[in-house]
């Protein structure tokens, strides 16, 4: 049962993609529709979850409850399922896209190509997160890169054509190596690619595997967007309508799904060769990632800059090697998926006003005021949310594994709070011509129905996370530590 949910999941939004293709739906239609399928999408994924809470596991192979991990009882092998973890981030990728619909409803129904191409990015998405074969993941990415180009290039203005031509030239590197990992370092074609490396005696001549793991590391860093290799990625924040940036935040969950998926079970002996030089690469990068979020001055550049801070540190916290660094590396990532659209969300809708209400007339709009201090409250329960608590553990994994780069983290985390304060309390851009009333008063607008059902269930679900973080952290710390014991450490 929970398996056939997964599946009819993971291929509800190409219903909506099929629909728009047949034509007959009216673009209003098409939204009633979409909802519904991204609805039941998200039930769907909600009961593959709850399965590995209820899934009845024999005496001989428990290890502990929840499963989250194969075992074979006779031979004492422990290894990882990207089961739980991908099912996670499947859930926090369709809540964010469901959310998506009341942001940008306008919009979606008076265009049926993007809403087609939200929803063909989502179907994509959830079928990269739950591949089990690198040539099923190679599939559904570049199966992504269609919408992705399009909303690049259609909110570009003149320069739409240019910036989609700077995207995909990274994207289809990106792909071209995942490509060349399938077909060389995969079973099974690898056997059929022989014949590629052969010299004149006939002799077989294996690629090394260091090649693969970098060409799967460059893959990953172009998938999710990383900096500095991806320098295009900031477009994304530049578009005209922000809504068309909510759906791209989610990329980075293509990238890291390589590494945490893929890279250790392809490329077990250079992933241990090469971390230690990958830490302190992402250990640099960190410290230039906080600089610029604490001096970039608009709303976008600093969730621009917040994300790829976050980035680093899920990447430090991967590139550890141990248990506690791969425990806040997982709670990070589906923090970030969830934590960066909810800004974009709430940029949007300061920007659909003048400038930052005074206090003394927040009484008048009960609504925002409202959200204002949710907002409050979530910067309150920061210290115990899973942001922090990630971070936390990221850097304590740092403590005997690489102390000399722990003062990179130390130093970027603080400058990486202070400059988030506005963030909390929708400081985020005041930019942009405000229309003036007759009294030459900046008019202001109480949010709306539909920015409230966009707003309210990722807030409130970071909010409930922060205060009961044991729903996902107790999983997730069960499933990293399996894995590194099945891999010798």
């Amino acid at each position: 049962m929970n398996g056939w949910a997964g599946l009819i999941g993971t291929f509800l939004p190409f219903v909506v993609l099929i629909a728009a293709a047949w034509g007959p739906l009216r673009a209003r239609q098409l939204w009633f529709l979409s909802l519904g399928a991204h609805a039941l999408s998200l039930g769907c994924l909600a009961l593959l979850l709850a399965g590995f809470y209820t899934k009845a596991v024999p005496e001989s192979g428990r290890i502990s409850a929840p499963l989250m991990m194969a075992i074979e009882p006779w031979a004492g092998n422990v290894s990882l399922t990207w089961s739980y973890q991908s099912v996670l981030l499947a859930l926090a990728a369709a809540l964010v896209i469901f959310c998506f619909h009341f942001l940008a409803r306008t919009r979606l129904e008076g265009s049926r190509s993007t809403l087609a191409g939200m929803a063909g990015y989502l179907g994509c998405l959830l079928g990269a997160l739950g591949a089990d074969h690198l040539f099923l993941f190679t599939l559904f990415f570049a199966g992504s890169l269609v919408p992705r180009f399009v909303f690049a290039g259609v909110g570009s203005r003149e320069k739409g054509i240019d910036a989609v031509k700077e995207t995909s030239f990274l994207d289809i590197a990106a792909l071209f190596s995942m490509m060349i990992c399938v077909l060389v370092f995969t079973g099974p074609f690898q056997k059929e690619s022989r014949d590629w490396f052969q010299l004149s005696n006939a002799s077989y001549v294996a690629l090394p595997g260091a090649l693969g793991f970098g060409l799967l590391l460059f893959a990953a860093a172009l998938a999710a967007g990383i900096f500095p290799f991806h320098g295009n990625t900031r477009k994304a924040y530049e578009l005209d309508s922000l809504e068309r940036a909510v759906p791209l935040a989610l990329r980075p969950l293509f990238g890291f799904s390589l590494l945490f998926h893929f890279s250790v079970v392809l490329f077990s002996k250079e992933f241990r060769a090469f971390s230690p030089y990958l830490l302190g690469l992402f250990s640099f990068g960190l410290v230039g990632c906080a600089l610029g979020f604490m001096g970039s001055k608009a709303g976008r550049d600093r969730i621009f800059w917040l994300q790829q801070a976050m980035n680093c540190l899920v990447a430090i916290g991967f590139f550890t090697m141990n248990a506690k660094g791969w425990h806040g590396a997982n709670v990070l990532l589906f923090f970030m998926s969830l934590s960066i659209p909810y800004l974009l969300i709430v940029l949007t809708c300061q920007e659909r006003r003048a400038k930052p209400l005074p206090i003394s007339r927040l009484s008048q709009y009960p609504v925002f005021a409202l959200s204002t201090v949710s907002a409050a409250l979530f910067g309150l329960f920061l210290p115990v949310s899973l942001g922090f608590y990630g971070v936390l553990l990221v850097a304590w994994a740092m403590v005997g594994e690489a102390s000399w780069l722990l003062p990179f983290v130390i130093a970027s985390v603080p400058l990486i709070a202070f400059a988030g304060i506005k963030i909390m309390f929708f400081q985020l851009d005041a930019e942009g011509p405000a229309e003036e009333t007759d009294d030459g008063a900046a008019p202001f607008r109480d949010l709306s129905l539909e920015e409230v059902m966009a707003l309210l269930p990722l807030g409130a679900l970071l909010l409930i996370l922060g205060l009961v973080p044991k729903v996902v952290l107790g999983p997730l710390g069960v499933s990293a530590a399996a894995l590194l014991r099945g891999m010798g450490y």
